[in-house]
């Protein structure tokens, strides 16, 4: 197969796990309601953030061992489908171990070999999706005896080296409202990037900033859309918990756990609104550069901007 490797980065790389995507992907752990995303166990991979679906490249190399037709919730939007797709693919290096992989019409069968970066089919939606949720593939890593169950899964570590922290002060900086750049509009929802200063890298990886315990972390989540999300830090974290969640000097949830170098947050009943118009709420992303972040309004065709004119975002008082 073609094999398109160049140009990918390796996000997870440790006891014979490789996963790695382009370089112009989004990437997400905690923004979904979802068991698997919910406990740090599943990743889902975006090449594109509107809400076409496209062809996939896969982020993993293996054997196709298994392809099956699934039936899912009927959507409440249009051109979703009444179906889902499963896809197993092996680890050569950990014959224990498999690939699970939905959301994605398979165009690779049973017996053939993909290398990262070879096409494996085409992403669809359908009712497991919110109207304003992106065509992605969902990726978990699952013990070969255990692969199609919604729950259970590996657990993985992100491919981040461990560097000294850097402890800042909590309030060094706020804006009441946050100016942010339009960078697509769309009738369900609206792409758009921060100031720079609230963005934090983890090489190789970039997300919004937040601070736990005045240590600075990556946020990745959908607030409040989704009850809970994931903080990603820079070196084990093994403080005491509970502890609150600031992004830009507001505080929007609580730290209840921690696995390594993630942490389990679990939001406020925070608020936002842009322009002082009230919308559903925001997604963060990862990515291998500052990653855009999605906002949600309440209703389709809300808002209607200029590309890269400047708007303004407001975090509302905890209710």
């Amino acid at each position: 197969m073609n094999n398109r490797k160049r140009g990918f980065y390796s996000i997870i790389h440790n006891d014979g796990i490789d996963v790695s995507v382009p370089a112009y992907c989004h990437f997400t752990i905690g923004t979904s309601p979802y068991y698997a995303h919910q406990h740090g166990l599943a990743i889902d991979i975006y090449q594109d953030l509107s809400l076409k679906n496209y062809e996939v490249l896969s982020p993993i190399s293996g054997e196709v061992i298994k392809t099956k037709s699934l039936i899912a919730p009927k959507p409440k939007f249009h051109n979703g489908i009444s179906k889902d797709y499963l896809t197993l693919i092996s680890n050569s290096h950990r014959p224990e171990i498999v690939y699970k992989i939905l959301h994605v019409k398979p165009a690779v069968k049973v017996g053939e070999k993909v290398e990262i970066g070879d096409s494996l089919g085409t992403t669809i939606r359908n009712g497991y999706f919110a109207y304003w949720s992106s065509p992605h593939l969902h990726l978990e890593i699952r013990p070969i005896r255990d692969a199609i169950r919604a729950r259970g899964g590996k657990q993985f570590s992100l491919n981040i080296a461990d560097k000294n922290e850097i402890a800042g002060n909590k309030n060094n900086f706020y804006m009441e409202k946050i100016p942010i750049i339009i960078k697509a509009v769309y009738p369900e929802l609206i792409l758009v990037s921060f100031p720079n200063n609230l963005y934090h890298s983890i090489d190789p990886i970039f997300g919004v900033k937040g601070k736990i315990d005045n240590v600075t972390c990556i946020l990745d989540g959908g607030i409040p859309i989704y009850k809970s999300g994931v903080a990603i830090f820079q070196n084990d974290y093994n403080r005491t918990t509970p502890s609150e969640l600031y992004f830009n000097n507001e505080t929007i949830g609580t730290l209840t756990g921690y696995r390594g170098k993630l942490g389990f947050i679990k939001f406020d009943q925070v608020k936002f609104a842009l322009n002082n118009k009230e919308i559903r709420g925001v997604s963060f992303f990862l990515a291998n550069s500052v990653p855009l972040i999605k906002l949600i309004p309440l209703s389709k065709n809300e808002f209607s901007f200029h590309l890269n004119s400047i708007q303004y975002l407001t975090i509302l008082k905890n209710s």
